[in-house]
Formats: structure tokens, C-alpha cells, sequence
């Protein structure tokens, strides 16, 4: 496979002497701390193509996942996205599509998509890449915060009746995963995303995804990788299993003390959770960059598998640019 194609001496001549876009900066981050290498070798397994009967070869594996981080760095629908990569030579440039190249259309981006999940990849995507930016000694694991964020769906709630009926006849029209909550006296549609936050770095070290009626505390224990010295949380999390599992690892349980009825805060508990508070507020940084810089503020997907896809590469692509901030901060 030939990795790396480039666009034509005269698009690099025209773009020689330009200055670079917000948008090529950002691109040329992920091309700097991505190991494409190790991605192609991962994802190389859903290439089923039998090369001995001439079967017509899957689009370029790195071409495809290149695609799939400009997809989620800029929220594009899988038509959108095949408009913009035909119109915009610094995603053509990123993504490796020379003038012999012909850019996939929108079901060839949707099919690869699907094979990803289908193999179960999007665990090993996350890991892979942290992995990488753990070797360049970038995490601090002083502690964990862990914290979920509620991720409305665009589809409506399903009654009990209509649960029943897609249960007997299941319909791919619509999601059955999506789930009611109530959080402060509102009541949310959709799913949760679960990240736990490196102390310090502020990197994502570790993520879940489930619909929006788990509860927060029933992901605690795949988000503590388990050499961290700390576990911080709001109150969600104040569980007594959660404080036995922190002290049988060695790990300070940080979460926030909760008030119960009949027994308020002591002085000491309120000074407690007002300096771990302080210490908690950094799992809102990624977060924040999440949802107002790459737009997850809905699910679009009607199934939790491809929300997951999405939330991942969302996690992998915030990681890679606060990477890229603190490589500046130690220059």
C-alpha cells in the first residue's frame, strides 16, 4: 500500500507561499502526534478483500482513517463530508487524495465506518493513541477525576407500548438504545458520555459511553486505570462500594462527601469538598471543548455503538490537541 500520496507540483506551488488556515494547523497537529503506523496496522483487519481472485481492494486504510478524523474534527454528515473533500485541497493534502485519487462517497465513509464498529475497534482506537501519547511521557497520574455529561438524542422519547412492539419487530429506523433521565429536576433523551480525566494534564486517560439511565457511579471502575495515586468526583459517585474498591487498590478516594437526610455536612466535609472541588473543575475542560468546539451536543445515530465511534474519535481528537499544548508548554 502506498501511504502518503501527494497532490500535484502545481497545488503545492499554489500553496507554497500561503499562509497556513486555522484549519491546516489544526490538521497538521493530528499529523504530528498520530503514529499512522500503528493506526493502518490496527485497522488493517477489516480489509477482507481476497487479492488471489482479484476482488476489488477496500479504499486505502490510512486514507480512510485520515477521512475519519476530519469527519469528527469538524462534525461533517457522511455527504458533507464527501462535498468538503472534494472542494478543499487542505483536507485532500491531510488525507492524502491526489489528482489519480478519487474521494469516496458518502456510503463508502458510512460502510467503513460500520466496519470498525462490527470488529470492535473503537476501544482499540482510544487505547492505541493514549498509549502513544503516554510513551511521550505526557500524563501525570497524580489522580483520575471521573465525571459524565449527558448527550441529548435527536429522536423523541419512546413510549412503553412502542418499546414493546420494536422489542417483538426491530426496526434499524429507530434508536432503541436512547434513555430517559432526570437531572436538577429536568428530565434528558439520549446517552451519557463517561471520561476519566488525568490530574494535571487535563488528557483523557479513559472513557465509557452508555444511555443516559446508568448511572454515573456503575462506570467508576472503567475509568480508574489503577496507577494513579487518586480518584476525585462529585457526589454522583459517593458510593461506600466505590470508597472499598479506591482503599483496596491504594488509591485516595477523592469524591465529594454527600449530605444525607438527617445528617449535614460537617465543617471539616464542607472545607474537604471545597479544595477538591477546586481540583475536580479541570474534568470540565474536556468536556467544554467537546461540545462548543467539535459540536457534540446531540446524538445523531440510532444506535449507541455508532454514538460511541463518534464520542471516541471526539476524546482522541481533544487529547491530540491538548498534546499539542503542552509539547508548547515544555518548549
Amino acid at each position: 500500500m502506498k501511504r502518503g500520496r501527494q497532490i500535484s507540483i502545481g497545488d503545492y506551488q499554489v500553496h507554497q507561499n500561503r499562509k497556513a488556515t486555522r484549519a491546516e494547523k489544526k490538521l497538521s497537529e493530528i499529523e504530528g502526534f498520530v503514529n499512522w503506523d500503528h493506526i493502518v496496522n490496527l485497522v488493517t483487519v477489516i480489509d477482507k478483500t481476497d487479492k488471489s481472485t482479484g476482488g476489488r481492494p477496500r479504499k486505502e486504510i490510512l486514507m480512510m482513517c485520515k477521512i475519519l478524523f476530519i469527519q469528527y474534527l469538524y462534525n461533517l454528515s457522511d455527504p458533507e463530508l464527501e462535498d468538503q473533500l472534494n472542494d478543499r485541497l487542505s483536507f485532500q493534502r491531510f488525507a492524502g487524495i491526489g489528482l489519480d485519487i478519487k474521494v469516496p462517497d458518502h456510503s463508502t465513509i458510512w460502510r467503513f465506518k460500520e466496519s470498525l464498529i462490527k470488529v470492535g475497534l473503537t476501544d482499540q482506537l482510544f487505547e492505541m493513541i493514549t498509549s502513544d501519547l503516554e510513551s511521550k511521557g505526557l500524563f501525570v497520574k497524580k489522580g483520575t477525576i471521573v465525571d459524565a455529561t449527558i448527550i441529548r438524542s435527536v429522536n423523541r422519547p419512546l413510549s412503553r407500548q412502542r418499546r414493546q412492539q420494536l422489542s417483538e419487530n426491530p426496526s434499524s429506523q429507530v434508536d432503541t438504545d436512547a434513555q430517559s433521565t432526570k437531572k436538577n429536576g429536568k428530565c434528558y433523551y439520549g446517552y451519557k458520555g463517561h471520561i476519566g480525566t488525568d490530574v494535571g494534564s487535563i488528557l483523557i486517560r479513559s472513557r465509557s459511553y452508555t444511555s443516559a439511565n446508568v448511572h454515573d457511579s456503575t462506570e467508576a471502575d472503567k475509568l480508574i486505570i489503577g496507577d494513579e495515586r487518586s480518584m476525585l468526583g462529585d457526589k454522583a459517585y459517593a458510593k461506600d462500594e466505590v470508597k472499598r474498591r479506591c482503599r483496596e487498590a491504594g488509591i485516595y478516594y477523592g469524591i465529594l462527601d454527600k449530605g444525607r437526610r438527617g445528617r449535614k455536612l460537617s465543617n471539616k466535609q464542607k472545607r474537604r469538598n471545597r479544595r477538591l472541588s477546586s481540583i475536580r473543575s479541570q474534568v470540565e475542560h474536556p468536556f467544554a471543548y467537546i461540545k462548543r468546539i467539535l459540536n457534540l451536543d446531540l446524538a445523531m445515530a440510532r444506535t449507541l455503538p455508532r454514538n460511541e465511534l463518534r464520542f471516541t474519535m471526539n476524546c482522541i481528537i481533544y487529547n491530540i490537541m491538548r498534546a499539542g499544548q503542552l509539547a508548547k508548554c515544555s518548549i
